[in-house]
């Protein structure tokens, strides 16, 4: 591990996520109230022994009918990198401005009737909302919720009816890994353990 590295790790969880969030602010990243990190489900700190990565993520993408948010975004403190992961509905709608997802009370009831309908189906199977780690995507439509569910080896779009919560239009792919290039210990990144 790099000595710059094995410094900042020093600075502790806590202080390296902010020193991250004041690298998205100077980046000139629009916000209306800030960024903060109230704005994000998941914060994970990681590092590859060169590079020291603060993680931003929220796997329960929402949005309301011609909306554009960045849901997720990467730090690269040493470096500056930052990349940031841009979703709309619908698919194609653009914004000039684009704010960090901040979840209110209306999209967090909508998300929970979501929840209960995939649950309740049996068709689905059923997903524990509280860990949930895979990258779901919900677009509001005027009567139904467009689904998109990505995780390592599937990925499955189906459709919810807003007042029934009867699930149709179900599809489902199981995923192939990608190849084994022989090197997979090289610049793989770990969540670093605070306990």
């Amino acid at each position: 591990m790099d000595k710059e590295v094995e410094e900042v790790l020093l600075l502790g969880k806590d202080s390296i996520i902010q020193l991250a969030l004041k690298k998205i602010e100077r980046a000139g990243l629009p916000t209306e109230e800030g960024v903060s990190i109230e704005n994000f489900t998941q914060i994970k700190v990681l590092t590859d022994g060169k590079e020291v990565w603060v993680s931003f993520s929220n796997p329960i993408k929402y949005l309301p009918q011609k909306t554009v948010f960045y849901f997720d975004v990467g730090i690269g403190l040493l470096e500056g990198i930052i990349s940031k992961n841009r979703v709309s509905n619908p698919e194609d709608y653009d914004e000039k401005t684009i704010s960090f997802y901040k979840e209110t009370k209306e999209t967090e009831i909508n998300i929970q009737f979501v929840f209960e309908a995939i649950n309740k189906s049996g068709e689905i199977g059923s997903i524990d909302i509280a860990n949930f780690e895979d990258n779901m995507i919900i677009r509001e439509y005027e009567n139904y919720y467009d689904i998109s569910i990505v995780s390592e080896s599937q990925e499955s779009s189906y459709k919810i009816e807003k007042t029934s919560g009867k699930i149709y239009d179900s599809d489902h792919a199981h995923l192939v890994p990608p190849p084994n290039m022989g090197n997979e210990d090289k610049y793989e990144l770990k969540e670093i353990n605070w306990d």
